[in-house]
Order: C-alpha cells, then sequence, then structure tokens
C-alpha cells in the first residue's frame, strides 16, 4: 500500500498528516449536526449532539478505514468521495438501527453537506499546495 501519496505527504513542507484529515471530517460532521439541531430547534445539548451524530462519525471512521486499506491519499478528492460515501450511508443505515429513522430529504442534505465539506476541504488543499509548490519554483 502506498501511503505517501501526493495528498499525504506533500513536497515543499507542507504536510497534511492522516490524522488531520480524521479530525476534520469528524469536526463537519459535528458542524452538520448541529446545524441540523439549530435549524429543527432540537435541544443542543452536548449529549443529543452526540447522540445525533454518533451514526455518522462511525461512518466517517469507517470511510478513513477504507481509505487507509485502498492506500488512497487522505487528502484526495477520492478519499473524499470515499469519506462521503461511508459517513452517510453507515450513518444512514445506524441511525435505523438504533431507531432515529431518516427520510430521503434527510439522506439528500447529509450528502449534499458532506460532500461539498469533505470534498471541498481536499480540493482547497489541493489548491493552495499547488500554489505553494507553485511559488516556490518561481
Amino acid at each position: 500500500m502506498n501511503h505517501s501519496g501526493a495528498g499525504s505527504r506533500p513536497r515543499g513542507g507542507m504536510e497534511w498528516p492522516q490524522q488531520w484529515t480524521v479530525l476534520v471530517d469528524l469536526v463537519a460532521v459535528l458542524v452538520f449536526v448541529a446545524i441540523g439541531l439549530s435549524a429543527h430547534g432540537h435541544q443542543e445539548s452536548a449529549a443529543n449532539l452526540a447522540e445525533v451524530s454518533a451514526p455518522f462519525l462511525v461512518g466517517a471512521l469507517v470511510g478513513h478505514v477504507l481509505v487507509r486499506l485502498r492506500g488512497v491519499a487522505p487528502t484526495s478528492a477520492a478519499s473524499g468521495v470515499v469519506v462521503v460515501a461511508a459517513t452517510v450511508a453507515f450513518g444512514q443505515v445506524l441511525r435505523v438501527i438504533f431507531g432515529q429513522g431518516t427520510a430521503v430529504s434527510f439522506i439528500a442534505v447529509s450528502l449534499a453537506f458532506n460532500t461539498f465539506v469533505m470534498i471541498g476541504w481536499r480540493l482547497a488543499w489541493a489548491a493552495m499546495r499547488r500554489g505553494a509548490l507553485t511559488s516556490r519554483r518561481s
């Protein structure tokens, strides 16, 4: 497995360790859930945040395990696709198993938000990295 792909250890001093990719994605899940709780007038306690976010946090962690097993660079857009898919799929299935329920609109919103954030930060990181590498060559 190649864990030193372009996204995991970029040249030019801009490194992004794999544990940071996990942390950023888990924070994205927590932000998604906090926004949802607030938008729907639900109690915004730490316990409620933990209960609602747990299925998605598990899904995101499964996604990161899959990325690591496949040897994909953790900051690549491809890894973002895997993490988003696992976050939403496992998150929604676990919600049903735990009796929290789901709806087509909720699946669509969770897919849209997590795609925007989890792939978005990776694309932004790649653009910043390209810019840093370009400026070092000049």
